[in-house]
């Protein structure tokens, strides 16, 4: 489960807060060695959540994890780290995992995770702190060539948030950007949602070289799309949960000791 303490400060055109769907990780082990990820996670900023109106968005990302293997004797573990969202909000969050072939076919994944991050736009701010977890499914599904498979991944987390912060609102009660030449014109709002918040994500994905014996553990570009829950507030109050749909585009590469 991932859990967010959050300060919801936001704008109707700023955007903070963000908040990934998925890990993005693959299932597929592919130690020794280690994987690189580059592009966008679907998933929600917070300060959407002060519009009273869910809505989701592709969030960018960069990432790196180390699959150990016979390295550590410790098959199936992944360490890493990403950092996500735009600016100056781009919070680190340590990822930590197992992963596990099934099969030539199929494999399994389970991965944990945190961050913490205070952000401040517009004279908005927010402040978090979150851990989670994911678990993940990876099918082959056809060889196209002896270096080309196409994937598919189902995925679903978990997301426990609770938030306060604080945010310039309109006569509705939903967050708009701050006056910042004006600051005594603002409808200032401190507001606070908490819960747990679900999501699953779909990915097709397209493996070159994974099957080479050589430093080139493989190359993977891959389509997502997730559908989730995610909090809402109007006038600082916290409302019902709304779902929200979205996509990104990820590509991961992998290099190592040839197995």
């Amino acid at each position: 489960m991932k859990s967010f303490v959050i300060i919801l400060a936001v704008g109707a055109c700023t955007a903070l807060g963000p908040m990934p769907a998925t890990t993005a990780v693959s299932a597929v082990p592919s130690g020794p060695g280690a994987e690189a990820q580059v592009g966008f996670v679907p998933g929600f900023y917070l300060s959407r959540s002060a519009q009273d109106k869910a809505g989701g968005t592709a969030i960018s990302e960069l990432g790196a994890q180390v699959d150990p293997d016979r390295w550590l004797g410790l098959p199936g573990l992944i360490l890493g780290a990403r950092i996500f969202g735009q600016g100056g909000d781009t919070p680190g969050e340590p990822i930590v995992g197992y992963r596990h072939a099934l099969g030539d076919d199929v494999s399994i994944a389970g991965v944990a995770y945190g961050a913490g991050k205070t952000s401040t736009s517009k004279l908005a701010s927010y402040h978090g702190a979150q851990y989670g977890g994911e678990l993940a499914l990876d099918a082959r599904m056809i060889d196209i060539a002896s270096w080309l498979a196409l994937h598919v991944q189902t995925a679903a987390s978990a997301t426990r948030v609770v938030g306060s912060g604080t945010y310039c609102a309109d006569g509705s009660g939903d967050a708009v950007d701050c006056n910042v030449e004006n600051p005594s014109a603002n409808h200032v709002i401190d507001g606070r949602v908490s819960g747990v918040y679900p999501a699953a994500t779909f990915t097709i994905a397209a493996d070159f070289f994974r099957q080479r014996d050589s430093v080139l553990h493989g190359v993977r570009l891959a389509a997502l799309v997730a559908a989730g829950e995610m909090p809402l507030a109007q006038n600082g109050v916290q409302q019902a949960a709304q779902m929200y749909v979205t996509g990104g585009l990820t590509l991961t590469l992998g290099f190592g000791a040839s197995r």
